[in-house]
């Protein structure tokens, strides 16, 4: 085949090729148009529920700064104003109840909790703490919150869930408190009898923490445990 030929041919196949490609889009045209316009559209939508997103998390978390500065100013003052205590837990049930993104709920959670352990609420305390945890299992606030729920617990002598969600708190990623954590296990058991099982809390705190100042603390009462006969 000389080059006159294959150049014709070539030609030929690119122009093939063309009228193919040019069929393809005027026969499917709409189609096409249709996903193009459906692309914007999404885009569009991802870009307005982000803004309105970042604009209810600045509110959300503003409102909820304010709550807090306002508590702790009752707290500095050392007033009781149980009246405005309980404003202070409305406006913030109201952050919550206006399905807010998981991190203003979660600061919202914990700002009841620690009003309403304030006043002695234990039970509300805990329950808004575990509301906390379990809005966002991955956040640091999970091993806190548990460890809330623990301590809230043992002031409702309820010593089963203080261990459990004490545990919950050790076994938490980012949580920077397990040393204590691990101690109260301890100590809760001691205090209902379970020698055996605050021994393995104390001992687990020592191998894992032996430089934490509650380690030392663990090895004094694993010595009196030893001494009283109570461990071998």
């Amino acid at each position: 085949m000389s080059q006159e030929e294959q150049k014709r041919l070539g030609e030929k196949e690119k122009k093939t090729f063309s009228d193919s490609l040019t069929s393809f889009f005027v026969k499917f045209r709409f189609v096409i148009l249709g996903f193009i316009v459906s692309l914007i559209v999404a885009v569009v939508v991802v870009s307005v529920i982000s803004y309105f997103t970042e604009k209810s998390v600045k509110m959300g978390l503003s409102e909820i700064d304010t709550i807090t500065s306002e508590f702790a100013v009752l707290k500095v003052s050392e007033s009781s104003d149980s009246a405005k205590e309980d404003e202070l837990i409305a406006r913030a049930q109201a952050v919550v109840d206006k399905r807010n993104p998981t991190i203003v709920t979660v600061r919202a959670q914990m700002i009841i909790a620690e009003i309403q352990y304030s006043k002695k609420n234990y039970e509300a305390a805990r329950t808004a703490w575990l509301a906390a945890a379990e809005a966002d299992k991955k956040s640091y606030t999970y091993g806190l919150c548990n460890y809330q729920c623990g301590i809230a617990s043992e002031e409702l002598k309820d010593f089963d869930n203080a261990v459990l969600y004490l545990k919950k708190a050790s076994e938490a990623e980012n949580f920077s408190n397990v040393p204590r954590a691990l101690f109260n296990i301890g100590r809760i058991e001691e205090t209902r009898g379970n020698a055996d099982k605050a021994a393995e809390s104390y001992q687990k705190l020592v191998a894992d923490y032996p430089s934490n100042q509650w380690s030392s603390l663990a090895k004094s009462r694993l010595i009196t445990l030893s001494i009283e006969g109570k461990i071998n």
